[in-house]
């Protein structure tokens, strides 16, 4: 057994080591910066009890130097530890690094269909599996695969409005297109409308709003599902809807659509506003989808409940 004196002079020289450690963590800047901005609710105990945390955070990089995902030098790769405080204590998490999501977003745009808010099924989804029980659904997929060769050899079509009755099979369809696409290394673009137009609004507060829009407008190949289900504002309408469409128009650019509505409905659901109906720049879209796409009208039974 030691002796007790040594037992003391190890104790002491443990303690030493400690108070060497806490010295160096918390005169670290970002560290001091953390401790300086909770002051009022920090404690030395707490300090004490989540050194280990603080240290932990110390020996990270917090501040992005433009590495990349392969040479993230984090303990958590492609993520920065943040500090908090929860329940009288230190703790720490993760958040994405600038390199994670650049590379989530070199790794989607890599893939040939983009997809925005899209259902699994729609995404799998394959011409051959187009139910063909019926006369609407054996011309679709005809219609489909004729598209479909023609945008693989560049030549200039028209896309579909496909709308019908709740659960036919629109956005599968849609869906199928894409895929068939795919196969040929034709990129294209999905899009949840509705949803869309939700994020576009949140695009306003960190500065993404003219970039979400752009992706999709400059789309090579774009497919907007379920267009009419989105709540209908003059801003929807006049700011995304109108301008969309118009610079697709313009560029000739090849677009599909799917909705509940055909275009007369369409029509007078995107006329109606707080400043009563606005037939003129209701109908101005219509026209532009009518320039865009050709109607097509699918009927059938609601498979969703199949």
């Amino acid at each position: 057994m030691k002796p007790f004196s040594k037992l003391i002079k190890n104790q002491d020289n443990l303690n030493k080591r400690i108070a060497k450690i806490k010295n160096e963590v918390i005169n670290d800047s970002d560290v001091k910066q953390f401790l300086n901005q909770h002051q009022s609710v920090l404690t030395n105990e707490m300090i004490d009890k989540d050194l280990n945390v603080l240290q932990e955070y110390k020996d990270q990089q917090k501040h992005y130097d433009g590495h990349d995902y392969a040479h993230c030098p984090n303990f958590v790769k492609g993520h920065v530890p943040e500090l908090y405080i929860e329940n009288e204590r230190i703790k720490i998490r993760y958040l994405l690094c600038p390199c994670k999501i650049k590379y989530d977003e070199e790794r989607l745009s890599s893939q040939l269909i983009t997809a925005h808010h899209m259902q699994r099924d729609t995404l799998n989804a394959k011409v051959k599996d187009i139910y063909t029980n019926d006369r609407s659904r054996l011309e679709i997929a005809m219609e489909v695969n004729d598209i479909c060769k023609k945008l693989v050899n560049g030549e200039q079509v028209k896309g579909l409005y496909i709308h019908g009755p709740f659960g036919t099979g629109k956005s599968f369809i849609l869906g199928a297109i894409a895929n068939q696409l795919k196969s040929k290394q034709v990129p294209s673009t999905i899009v949840y409308l509705p949803e869309y137009i939700r994020i576009l609004k949140g695009g306003f507060k960190d500065g993404s709003y003219n970039e979400k829009l752009e992706r999709i407008r400059e789309a090579n190949i774009l497919m907007l599902d379920d267009i009419g289900a989105e709540d209908v504002t003059t801003w929807v309408r006049d700011e995304v809807i109108g301008p969309l469409l118009h610079y697709r128009m313009v560029h000739e650019l090849p677009t599909f659509f799917s909705s509940n509505l055909n275009l007369e409905e369409l029509e007078h659901h995107l006329s109606i506003s707080n400043k009563g109906a606005e037939l003129t720049k209701a109908a101005r879209i219509i026209e532009r989808i009518k320039s865009l796409a050709n109607e097509f009208y699918l009927d059938g039974k609601n498979l969703r409940n199949n």
